[in-house]
């Protein structure tokens, strides 16, 4: 892996034209604020009516400017911002990519289809799906993958609101699918601890195509891992097939990936793919139009980012290494470190 020095040398110029793309951005906002000067007046003219006895016409007025204020920041400011978001990644953060890894390809408006969001069976119906920076390729171990950020929410009816609908986030984050080499029969299913506890009690909001994974039956006994087991729960349906998936070190992977990521992901095991959904609420490769690319902490956020990602595919198409010896999963080390030494880990 090429380290952040190499990379930044070898596209300065790219980021030198991003640099001054930047530069004319914040000049054109600086303009665009001027407009801010209209619901000043606007709130200066509610403060007179307000001295004057006019309540109707204060009303009137402090709505009008909180809109107009409102307007120019979603009409006015934000489509520069965004403008030059698109401009780094398609200027600079795809040559960012090349050169850390060469065999992927990059599309920062496209995201992966919902076909394959559906089939990894960890989510229920929604009714809005939408996503960004599509990554596809081949690892060294000839490890096909793909990955994206994936909003996807899901409205439905609630008597219990007013406007009769409640909109609910299914899932908000990264969504990886690794091809293997391996077939799996039927389907297994990783999932955090925090599932397990919310389900108890509400099956009945279980939608239908998932229901089956939830059912007591389903879940495979990991006492002998307290530590995996305070993570995570598994399911699957053949528990001979799900302890030949789940050697050790592709547990230790999995739990290591909760910690580099800081958060709860849920794997899928069906047929010849992994999917992995690891949520998060931050906006990855999301230049600060404020700050200077040229900066060194600017461009490291963006390299950790790229590199965590790296590390889930790393991680799990290389652990992932079925085996017939069951006792072999009764000799895992939580507390050593990482499973093997990542070259993506930040």
């Amino acid at each position: 892996m090429k380290s952040l020095n190499d990379i930044r040398r070898q596209i300065t110029p790219a980021l030198h034209s991003v640099e001054q793309f930047r530069t004319d951005q914040l000049e054109t906002i600086r303009r665009e604020k001027q407009w801010f000067v209209l619901p000043i007046i606007i709130f200066c003219a509610a403060l007179w009516a307000t001295f004057l006895g006019y309540i109707l016409l204060v009303v009137m007025l402090v709505v009008s400017g909180f809109l107009v204020f409102v307007w120019i920041g979603i009409f006015k400011i934000e489509p520069q911002r965004l403008t030059y978001v698109n401009h780094f990644k398609m200027e600079a953060f795809s040559a960012f990519v090349k050169m850390l890894y060469p065999n992927t390809y990059y599309a920062p408006s496209n995201y992966l289809p919902s076909v394959l969001f559906s089939k990894s069976k960890l989510f229920g119906s929604y009714t809005s799906y939408s996503g960004k920076d599509y990554f596809e390729g081949q690892t060294d171990n000839a490890c096909s993958f793909k990955f994206s950020e994936l909003d996807v929410t899901n409205v439905h009816s609630d008597t219990k609101n007013e406007l009769g609908n409640t909109t609910t986030i299914l899932f908000k984050g990264m969504f990886f699918v690794l091809d293997v080499s391996h077939y799996m029969n039927g389907y297994t299913q990783i999932l955090p601890t925090s599932t397990e506890h919310n389900l108890e009690g509400i099956e009945h909001f279980i939608p239908k195509k998932i229901g089956d994974f939830f059912k007591r039956e389903a879940m495979i006994d990991m006492e002998e891992h307290p530590e995996f087991g305070e993570e995570f729960v598994v399911y699957s349906k053949d528990e001979k097939e799900a302890f030949r998936i789940l050697t050790p070190n592709l547990l230790k992977a999995i739990y290591d990936l909760r910690y580099k990521w800081k958060a709860s992901l849920s794997i899928s095991f069906i047929e010849r793919q992994i999917y992995i959904a690891l949520p998060h609420n931050k906006n990855l490769f999301y230049p600060d139009i404020r700050r200077s690319i040229l900066k060194d902490t600017a461009l490291e956020e963006i390299y950790d980012e790229l590199g965590l990602c790296f590390a889930v595919i790393e991680d799990l198409s290389q652990e992932h290494q079925p085996s017939e010896n069951w006792e072999q999963l009764n000799n895992i080390n939580y507390k050593t470190g990482y499973s093997k030494n990542n070259p993506f880990l930040m």
